[in-house]
């Protein structure tokens, strides 16, 4: 019949795009970053993530067998709690994408400059690079296709597993000495924080579950295998890592250059200068589609929250051309472009960015997982909903500062509403008040 989506995905295809969701260039920079904070106690902290990775995979897959939508966990949370939740979840996104979108192209230029020994500046040049192709590509329409991604996600399964493969003969059991103790704990919990950022994505299976096989069967199976296969790969880069010890403590700009670089450390330790330029290069390629990906959609996310009226009207513009709303496109390209020169002015940290994005990822995670609670009808999911919840709502103090981020933009997102609503309605009562 016309207009139906046929159903043409299969297990093992649905894990490969749910693995595509999910795995991203953050696995690039975290695991050097959390070994930095927290030592061979990191560990723990993916391990802690990889846990709470279960109930919340499977409360997104019970919700997407229930309500399939392209709209995500933003559906789910509009259809429990209403129109303007929805939106708020919007904005969350929109916020850390918008900072996303100049860590991963700052991620590809602190591969390049760490392999060659280059100056700071030049990660922020390369940056800048990355963005400007992003945006003016998507400003003149050019989009890449969902196979272009899907072999950039491929690309880095590709990397992580070769990283760990070459490291296992370097690994040393005294780099995993590490006795728990009270005082551990804060650097664990802030650890796992940033390691959220690599688990976005578990929400994505919502617009793909009507395309399945057999829905109600196959998106269980694929979340399964994804949840295992994404589990496998983090923790075996972290044991990489760790077990090498590409990584060091301290403030210095040297060792933060190392934690971020982290998997390049790992190949420089385990095969030499050649496999550490190798993989900055790939780096550099997988950030250069990652941001393109990320400018692509959120612009899409802005233009769809000004239609809704949910933010500013100038941006619900569309070139009819280029089949693009360049104007979101741009303002996309504004934003990511202050983060990076407010970055660059005050030397903030790669691990101070990525709280941005986790502070606002885990709060919507919190919204989505409470809708899961309420919607929810099997017992089985919603035990699994209840569990991610609260699993969520105790590790969201960990944030630390960062927890006011969500806050002001939820702030910011009710006030422009409450004004636009008041501004219509007097618009409405003016246009009564003159044809009376």
């Amino acid at each position: 019949m016309s207009g139906t989506l046929q159903r043409t995905i299969s297990v093992w295809q649905g894990i490969a795009l749910y693995v595509g969701a999910v795995i991203g260039s953050g696995i690039l920079i975290l695991p050097g970053m959390t070994a930095g904070i927290a030592g061979a106690d990191a560990l723990f902290s993916w391990g802690a993530m990889i846990f709470l990775s279960i109930p919340l995979s499977y409360t997104f897959a019970f919700l997407a067998r229930e309500y399939p939508s392209a709209g995500g966990v933003s559906t789910f949370v509009e259809k429990a709690f209403g129109r303007y939740a929805g939106g708020l979840i919007g904005w969350f996104y929109f916020i850390a994408a918008s900072a996303g979108q100049f860590i991963v192209p700052l991620t590809g230029g602190v591969y390049v400059a760490y392999v060659f020994h280059l100056r700071q500046e030049v990660a922020f040049i390369i940056a800048a690079v990355l963005l400007i192709g992003a945006v003016t590509a998507n400003y003149l329409g050019l989009r890449t296709s969902g196979k272009v991604q899907l072999a950039t996600s491929g690309l880095i399964v590709v990397v992580l597993l070769t990283t760990i493969l070459l490291a296992i003969p370097s690994m040393h059991v005294t780099g995993f000495t590490s006795p728990l103790s009270p005082a551990t704990w804060r650097p664990i919990g802030r650890g796992a924080m940033l390691i959220f950022w690599s688990f976005f994505g578990w929400e994505a299976i919502a617009s793909l579950a009507p395309e399945f096989h057999y829905p109600k069967r196959d998106v269980m199976r694929a979340t399964w295998g994804a949840v295992v296969i994404v589990g496998m790969l983090y923790f075996g880069i972290a044991l990489a890592v760790v077990g090498t010890h590409s990584y060091s403590a301290g403030h210095q700009t040297m060792t933060q250059a190392m934690n971020n670089a982290s998997l390049a450390q790992v190949m420089a330790n385990t095969v030499g200068k050649g496999g550490a330029v190798v993989t900055a290069m790939i780096a550099l390629v997988i950030c250069l589609g990652t941001t393109n990906a990320f400018v692509a959609s959120i612009s899409r996310l802005a233009y769809s929250l000004s239609y809704e009226k949910l933010a500013p009207a100038f941006f619900a513009h569309i070139n009819d051309r280029r089949s693009t709303p360049q104007r979101a496109v741009l303002l996309v390209g504004v934003l990511a472009g202050i983060g990076l020169i407010v970055t660059f002015v005050f030397h903030l940290s790669m691990s101070q960015l990525v709280y941005i994005p986790n502070s606002l990822g885990i709060a919507t995670y919190v919204l989505g997982t409470a809708a899961g609670v309420r919607l929810i009808r099997p017992w089985v999911g919603k035990v699994c909903a209840t569990i991610a919840c609260i699993l969520c709502l105790v590790a969201y103090p960990f944030v630390g500062t960062y927890i006011e981020i969500p806050i002001v933009v939820g702030a910011l997102c009710v006030g422009y509403v409450l004004w636009r609503t008041r501004h219509e309605r007097r618009k409405r009562q003016a246009a009564v008040t003159k044809v009376v």
